[in-house]
């Protein structure tokens, strides 16, 4: 086969340039000392503007940075920029990137050094893709946070409220604490019963915002289910577990019921565990559950604390 050998009269070259120009992609060709010897139409939108030199590699840089033009530098700080960037701008045959513009744009670059010391870089717009990438992004976390709440009370739901339980219990340290606390509202198929369903989720709902405002930051609330919710308390002691619970549980608000405008009071029962050394997700929930109980049968609106082998002993009770 005859290696094909191409002309490049002047008819050729011509159309070779005026198809660089325009391309759409950003071109540039800088020679061994870095001096701008080629840019087209687009490379010239990105960094020149009206610049009239001289056209060495940095001095386009601080023209760009000066102007609004060109890479967008997060700190401002053109000669920091240049420092980092002058090393790496030769110390590989051929490297490809993506760069954003002070515009919004986006642009993924092609760098080669070719024989001579020269520099050619092609830069085709990315801007579609990167919106769609962030847009596939933002879908994601939404999803990925539609599936971990319960979209009632905006609460951790049942599964990820449970995540939360396992990770804290792997993460504990030597002589760190972890109270688990399960709540249940007190009566409430009385008041979907009575008042409907609507009332019940605004019951729910109540209770979700009211919970928040009153526990810590750092601590977390979930709903397992119905009228239950799960309330961890990291790095707290079973008897500084009792204030925090209580301080949700006084003066505790009534809800008021949607455009009827009826007020309904209501009340929950709490069991109240600390975690054991060797406790899982399933023994500690197991003593919380039986505490619970324990406070069900002694009237509710109270929380009773459970130990291991002992019978759940109750902390407070309210009348």
């Amino acid at each position: 086969m005859t290696k094909f050998i191409p002309d490049l009269g002047d008819e050729t070259l011509q159309a070779l340039v005026e198809a660089l120009t325009e391309s759409g992609q950003a071109v540039s060709l800088y020679d061994a000392e870095d001096r701008l010897r080629y840019a087209n139409k687009t490379y010239q939108g990105m960094l020149l503007g009206d610049y009239e030199g001289p056209y060495t590699f940095t001095d386009i840089l601080r023209h760009a940075a000066k102007h609004g033009l060109g890479v967008r530098i997060d700190d401002h700080d053109v000669e920091a920029f240049i420092a980092r960037t002058l090393p790496r701008r030769r110390s590989v045959p051929r490297k490809s990137f993506e760069t954003d513009l002070v515009d919004g744009r986006w642009f993924w670059m092609d760098h080669t050094i070719l024989p001579n010391g020269w520099v050619l870089s092609v830069g085709a717009d990315i801007t579609a893709l990167k919106h769609n990438e962030k847009t596939l992004r933002m879908a994601h976390e939404e999803a990925l946070a539609a599936a971990r709440t319960d979209q009632l009370t905006g609460l951790p739901n049942r599964r990820h409220i449970f995540e939360l339980l396992d990770e804290t219990l792997a993460s504990r340290g030597v002589g760190s604490s972890l109270c688990t606390v399960i709540i249940d509202i007190d009566g409430f198929k009385a008041i979907n019963d009575t008042y409907g369903h609507d009332a019940g989720d605004a019951v729910l709902e109540h209770f979700a915002r009211v919970c928040r405002e009153r526990v810590r930051v750092q601590d977390y609330l979930g709903r397992m289910g119905g009228e239950e919710f799960l309330l961890l308390l990291p790095e707290v002691r079973l008897t500084d577990a009792v204030p925090i619970v209580e301080r949700i549980r006084k003066e505790f608000p009534l809800v008021r019921l949607g455009s009827s405008g009826l007020e309904l009071t209501y009340t929950f029962s709490a069991g109240l565990t600390e975690a054991l050394p060797h406790d899982d997700r399933v023994s500690i929930l197991h003593r919380a559950d039986r505490a619970l109980y324990a406070a069900k049968a002694d009237g509710r609106n109270c929380t009773k604390a459970s130990f291991e082998g002992r019978t759940p002993t109750t902390w407070t009770k309210a009348f």
